[in-house]
């Protein structure tokens, strides 16, 4: 792919940055997706902190503890996402700046995506070292030995 201005569908070239009306309303659906994932995720997140609250006035503060990491997992997810449908939705409504609407979008996703992976190697680490875990305390306690606090 060529590094060259894009083709504009409407037969003539504005600046070679402006997009063509049907494919600012598919970004406009994208960008009302977006805004609506991103308010969902915060909305979830002070939900957990809610919950965290609950928990630790309930005398449960190493599960309130877990819940604040998860919900403040949250935030940034919610924020990005929120942050990337703004650009998307300037994007749309205005003319002459499509490419830097659109790359400031591309940039708050690569926030999020990175983020996400980041999330899901962590999950992954954890998930493995549990396992890892509870099969070591399985066979320990299967030869009669006793595995340590929780796990046996």
């Amino acid at each position: 792919m060529s590094g060259g201005p894009l083709p504009s569908t409407s037969g003539t070239h504005d600046r070679g940055a402006e997009f063509s009306e049907e494919q600012k309303d598919s970004f406009r659906a994208l960008a009302a997706s977006m805004s609506f994932v991103g308010v969902c995720l915060m909305l979830f997140g002070v939900l957990l902190g809610v919950f965290a609250l609950g928990a630790v006035y309930s005398g449960f503060a190493v599960n309130g503890a877990a819940i604040v990491a998860v919900a403040a997992a949250y935030a940034p997810a919610a924020w990005w996402t929120m942050s990337a449908g703004r650009s998307l939705s300037a994007l749309v409504r205005t003319r002459g700046g499509d490419m830097a609407y659109l790359m400031e979008a591309v940039g708050q996703m690569r926030l999020l995506f990175g983020f996400a992976r980041a999330v899901i190697i962590l999950q992954a680490l954890l998930i493995a070292a549990a396992a890892g875990i509870f099969m070591w305390c399985t066979f320990v306690v299967d030869k009669g030995g006793r595995c340590w606090g929780a796990w046996g």
